[in-house]
C-alpha cells in the first residue's frame, strides 16, 4: 500500500508541480471555453468538454481512480449522491468514477473562477452561498428542479468543506433536505484517499490511488420516512463503514 501513494523523487517534485499547475490553468482555460460554447448547442454536448478534461487532469497528475459498488445504480435511475469531502480531486474522482452524468452543488468561489467556474454554470452545476441561508436555500430548490426537469442526478459533499486529515466531520442538514425533498434514491459514497493526493490549503500534488465506493442506496419512499436526524445518521454511518472497510487508503 506504501506504493499507491508515495511521492515522487523530491528532486523532480517542485518541478512537476509546477507543470501541473501550468498545464491545470491552461486547460482550465480551454476545457472551460469549450463546456460554454459546446453548450449554446446542447448542455449534455457541453457536459464532454468537462467529462474531458476531468480524466485528462486525473491522467496527468498520476491519480488512479477504484470503483466499488457500480453494480449497485441503475444507469437509467436519478440519484442523490451524498460523499464525504477530501479535496479539489473529489469532483474529478466522483465524475470519472461513476461515469454518468452529474450536477455537483459546490461552493460560490469555484463559479467566480474564469473560464473554469463559467464553464460549470454552463452545464448546469449549482453554486451554494454558505454564508447565506437565504441564498442557500435558493440554491437548493435549484437544485431540485434541475434534478425533476433533467435526466441528471446530484452529487452534494454533507460536510459543507474538505476534511485536512481524511477524517468524516459533521454532516450539515441542508444537504438532507435536498435530498428529502428530490424523491430519487440517495447514495452514499466514500471518497477514500484524496486528501493524501492534495492536502487542503496546499498546491501540492503526490500521484496515487483514490477508491470510490458506492454504498447501497436508500430508497425514496424509505427516505422519505425518516427524518432528518434518523436519514443524516444513516447516510453518515454508512460512509464511516466504507470509510473503515477501506482504511489502509486514509491512513
Amino acid at each position: 500500500m506504501a506504493e499507491q501513494n508515495r511521492g515522487i523523487n523530491p528532486g523532480i517534485s517542485v518541478l512537476h508541480n509546477i507543470i501541473i499547475i501550468i498545464w491545470t490553468i491552461a486547460s482550465a482555460v480551454f476545457y472551460g471555453c469549450g463546456s460554454i460554447l459546446l453548450s449554446i448547442v446542447s448542455v449534455k454536448v457541453g457536459r464532454m468538454s468537462e467529462v474531458l478534461f476531468h480524466r485528462q487532469i486525473l491522467q496527468v497528475c498520476g491519480v488512479r481512480v477504484v470503483t466499488e459498488g457500480l453494480e449497485r445504480i441503475d444507469k437509467n435511475q436519478r440519484y442523490i449522491f451524498l460523499a464525504n469531502h477530501q479535496s479539489y480531486f473529489d469532483i474529478p474522482v466522483l465524475s470519472h468514477g461513476i461515469g454518468r452524468h452529474l450536477s455537483f452543488v459546490a461552493k460560490k468561489e469555484l463559479f467566480a473562477i474564469p473560464f473554469f467556474g463559467w464553464g460549470m454554470s454552463a452545464v448546469g452545476h449549482v453554486k451554494i452561498d454558505r454564508a447565506n441561508p437565504r441564498k442557500a436555500r435558493q440554491s437548493i430548490a435549484e437544485a431540485i428542479e434541475i434534478l425533476k426537469r433533467k435526466n441528471i442526478s446530484l452529487v452534494l459533499f454533507p460536510e459543507g468543506t474538505r476534511s485536512p486529515t481524511g477524517k468524516l466531520s459533521l454532516f450539515k442538514r441542508a444537504s438532507l433536505t435536498v435530498a428529502l425533498e428530490a424523491g430519487v434514491p440517495i447514495v452514499p459514497v466514500a471518497i477514500c484517499g484524496s486528501w493524501k493526493i492534495n492536502k487542503k490549503n496546499s498546491l501540492h500534488i503526490v500521484p496515487g490511488t483514490v477508491k470510490l465506493i458506492i454504498t447501497e442506496p436508500i430508497p425514496a419512499a424509505i427516505a422519505q420516512n425518516m427524518d432528518k436526524t434518523q436519514l443524516t445518521e444513516n447516510v453518515r454511518d454508512s460512509i464511516a463503514a466504507a470509510l473503515d472497510s477501506a482504511r489502509e487508503f486514509n491512513e
